[in-house]
């Protein structure tokens, strides 16, 4: 799977929740990075798991912030106390994003992004499972992120980093679905 977009579409050439509309493909990743008008940033990726009939949300997430010290060599972590922040090591400074404390529903887990380094305040990064007819689709998406880095330069670095976090969990979790349906 292709990482983030080289160029950043606009929002009148992707779809506001493309999760939402795309036909089910299980096990296949899928999802990009889009600008909206307003110049905040959408980001959302998504796996169908068949056979799934939910997904404890709360428990995937340490799972998926389990990524950045992976992709960046060790040079950011991330730490849970109440809300979250991603800092560089070894002294976690600088912050590069805040976010409250998870607010969370039976489909849900969702963080509101406080500010840093990279982000502004505003938007928010969360977890959805929607039901299909097959199983569940799980998305992790980050929505209307203010990017502090120049447009160009979030697209080439921030963009695919978080892609590419985002679609090795999703290799991930799919892999484990996998292997739960075929031991069963």
């Amino acid at each position: 799977m292709k990482s983030a977009r080289l160029k950043p579409l606009t929002v009148e050439s992707a779809s506001i929740a493309p999760e939402l509309q795309s036909s089910w493909s299980a096990f296949e990743l899928r999802g990009g990075t889009w600008e909206r008008a307003d110049g905040s940033v959408d980001s959302v990726q998504w796996v169908d798991l068949p056979g799934v009939s939910s997904l404890d949300l709360a428990a995937l997430e340490p799972a998926y912030f389990d990524w950045v010290p992976r992709l960046s060599a060790g040079f950011v972590s991330y730490r849970m106390q109440g809300g979250m922040s991603l800092a560089c090591e070894p002294f976690e400074f600088p912050t590069l994003i805040r976010m409250e404390p998870a607010k969370k529903t039976e489909t849900t887990h969702v963080r509101e992004i406080l500010g840093g380094m990279l982000a502004s305040a505003g938007g928010s990064i969360g977890f959805e499972t929607h039901e299909r007819p097959a199983g569940l689709r799980l998305v992790v998406a980050v929505r209307g992120l203010r990017p502090r880095l120049p447009r160009w330069l979030y697209f080439i670095v921030q963009a695919q980093m978080h892609e590419r976090s985002t679609f090795g969990f999703l290799r991930q979790i799919a892999a484990a679905t996998l292997r739960a349906s075929s031991d069963c």
